[in-house]
């Protein structure tokens, strides 16, 4: 088979048929009891309070418990921006097993991190995702700078600069770097599900949802878009 056959098929393939993929650590989606998109973003908002409030007790929700070599059950998935300063399982108060996080400067939606959401909510069965920019976020800020020069950073640097100035660009003038950090999440946030058959599929049962919001640096507490 050629690997243009061979993509066409991948990219045509259900959620059913991803599910079924023998992925190395993974479990079926349907091995543990499945967790309501309300019910995983009410884990997030407890577990953030508790971070925000220094009461970190890295909660562990898995239905595998403390054993990591038995595969893996997150309830949610994570897309963050790659800032050292961004830890989610710290921010959400998790323990490792109950987030499956994806990290990219900006937050961006691209092809390997979408790639890896599929994977997320076809083959493990997470019942939300979540977009999470930040204040003071760099690589927003590059963006900016260059819609305003109208050139695009060195070598490879524009590969995330590309991704964020369509959803930012048309901000009205006077807005801050806040206005354009939320906005690229919740910009992202809808590329995810417009770039993926998969993940659009899913969310149509109901059985994922998708949300977006910002986590302060200064105040620990995300605001939710």
């Amino acid at each position: 088979m050629d690997l243009s056959r061979r993509r066409f098929m991948i990219l045509g393939a259900s959620a059913a048929t991803l599910a079924a993929i023998p992925f190395a650590g993974a479990t079926a989606a349907g091995a543990a009891e499945l967790v309501s998109p309300a019910e995983a973003l009410k884990r997030l908002k407890l577990g953030n309070t508790r971070s925000a409030n220094g009461n970190l007790v890295a909660k562990n929700y898995s239905p595998l418990g403390s054993t990591p070599a038995k595969g893996q059950k997150p309830f949610a998935a994570i897309l963050s921006c790659g800032d050292s300063r961004v830890n989610p399982d710290n921010i959400f108060d998790t323990a490792p097993g109950n987030l499956f996080v994806v990290r990219n400067a900006g937050n961006v939606c691209e092809d390997v991190g979408l790639g890896s959401l599929e994977f997320a909510a076809a083959a493990l069965g997470v019942s939300l995702i979540v977009v999470l920019g930040h204040t003071h976020c760099g690589a927003v800020v590059a963006s900016e700078n260059s819609i305003k020069t109208g050139e695009l950073p060195p070598t490879h640097l524009d590969a995330f600069v590309e991704r964020i100035i369509p959803g930012i660009e048309n901000l009205p003038p006077g807005h801050t770097t806040n206005d354009a950090i939320a906005t690229n999440a919740t910009y992202q946030a809808s590329r995810v599900e417009n770039r993926s058959s998969i993940i659009s599929g899913i969310t149509s049962t109901g059985k994922l949802g998708i949300v977006s919001g910002v986590y302060g640096l200064a105040s620990g507490r995300v605001t939710w878009l």
